[in-house]
């Protein structure tokens, strides 16, 4: 069994590979990109007993992308794998994008068919259907998205559809480019997913329990958003949004942010955000007190003439009687860098560091090493702070531009795992050719 486990995965991985082979002789150019990783740890059996398992999973992505003059074929397909004491189904798959993408066509029309991810203002998520994006204008500065199709499963499988009453997702996008630097949108997304019928003890007048079947409505969200994007002398942005929530009848979300480049070296951000929680119209969670909070503050970095970022970054957290404050500083590098983070106040208290050092050892194999360290306390009810250690250590070589092979090992202890040692090796192809 454990060979078979660990035979499947590669072989999809291989069939799929050799499908769009075969397609891929007509095409005009081939993208794939494969990664294999394998991962083992070890887990208590009990909390009272000694005795541990030692597990070893493997994980496989293959993105291929086939195009053809204006037409694509692209797919996205993980699988995994218990190579050793299985959990759960022991295999599984998911196709995160599987479509045909028509760019440009009739120089006014791209068009997606298949599964995909949106990508347009309020709607986003992942779908099974037909994506439309018409553009006008002298410059193309008009453009209007429509989407539709069924919401994917949660398991990314091509199972289990129910009736699109049921099981929907559609809406669209409007977006102007007409001024210099500017774009605007206006969205809408209306989904609908059915919640899974369960049962419940329901009691009857004479307070005599029975059981009963709860059915709850397939709609799930509605909701329209705007968003602005602004760049001055391609030195200075601004960005704003607003997120409205038809079915609660909610502001749910705003948000603004400026950018100002005072200097070659020397830049300034602000921003203000405004969340209430996002719940979905049928869920069991919209019966609950709900309440907003808010978030400002701003921040600098300066970039030294050697290439290194000094930053910092204080907000604070408005909540309904209370505030928390964030702190952020540090420096980075290509290759170093160090960071600090404290919370204080409502959220509880906190401190947080962490650090990176990347280094080539030579032209084909190369370092990085990781660390962090918090110690925190979880609000007031807590008398005691905890502490936290974690960090990795990694190789990796490269004997070309196409392909690597990767060993890391990872670490972490804290009050509930004393030591907790972790290992990961992986290999990643990468093909580009034009035919």
């Amino acid at each position: 069994m454990k060979t078979f486990l660990s035979i499947k995965p590669l072989a999809l991985s291989l069939i799929i590979f050799s499908l769009f082979s075969i397609e891929s002789v007509k095409a005009q150019s081939l993208n794939m990109r494969f990664s294999t990783q394998v991962y083992s740890w070890e887990r208590s059996d009990s909390i009272n007993s000694g005795s541990k398992t030692a597990h070893l999973r493997s994980y496989q992505n293959l993105l291929i992308d086939v195009s053809k003059d204006k037409w694509s074929l692209n797919t996205l397909i993980q699988t995994d794998a218990e190579l050793m004491n299985k959990i759960g189904k022991g295999f599984d798959y998911r196709f995160y994008n599987l479509y045909i993408k028509g760019s440009n066509l009739f120089n006014v029309l791209d068009l997606k068919i298949g599964r995909q991810y949106l990508f347009s203002g309020v709607g986003t998520g992942a779908m099974d259907g037909l994506h439309l994006k018409l553009k006008a204008g002298e410059h193309k500065e008009y453009q209007l998205t429509l989407f539709g199709g069924s919401v994917t499963g949660t398991d990314y499988e091509f199972s289990g559809y129910a009736p699109f009453s049921e099981n929907s997702i559609y809406g669209g996008n409007f977006s102007f480019y007409g001024v210099r630097d500017f774009y605007a949108s206006l969205s809408y997304i209306n989904r609908h997913k059915k919640p899974e019928p369960y049962t419940a003890i329901r009691y009857d007048s004479l307070f005599n329990p029975y059981q009963t079947v709860i059915s709850t409505d397939s709609p799930e969200d509605q909701l329209m958003g705007i968003d602005m994007n602004y760049t001055l002398n391609k030195r200075h942005y601004i960005f704003g949004k607003l997120y409205y929530d038809i079915n609660n009848e909610k502001l749910y979300r705003g948000e603004i942010n400026a950018n100002i480049l005072a200097a070659d070296n020397l830049r300034f951000t602000g921003f203000y955000s405004y969340h209430q929680p996002q719940i979905r119209y049928n869920s069991i969670f919209s019966t609950f007190a709900q309440s907003e909070y808010q978030e400002a503050g701003g921040g600098v970095d300066y970039t030294l003439k050697n290439g290194i970022n000094i930053y910092g970054k204080i907000s604070d957290v408005f909540y309904t009687d209370e505030n928390s404050i964030k702190l952020q500083a540090g420096f980075s590098h290509p290759s170093y860098g160090l960071s600090y983070i404290h919370y204080s106040g409502y959220s509880g208290e906190s401190n947080g560091v962490s650090g990176y050092y990347y280094r080539k050892l030579a032209d084909i194999l190369s370092m990085n090493l990781g660390l962090n360290y918090s110690n925190y306390r979880l609000g007031e009810f807590s008398t005691e702070k905890e502490n936290v250690f974690s960090g990795l250590l990694g190789l990796t070589y490269r004997p070309n531009l196409q392909l690597s092979f990767d060993a890391q090992g990872q670490f972490i202890t804290n009050r509930i795992y004393k030591t907790d040692v972790r290992f990961l090796i992986g290999v990643n192809y990468w093909l580009f050719t034009k035919f």
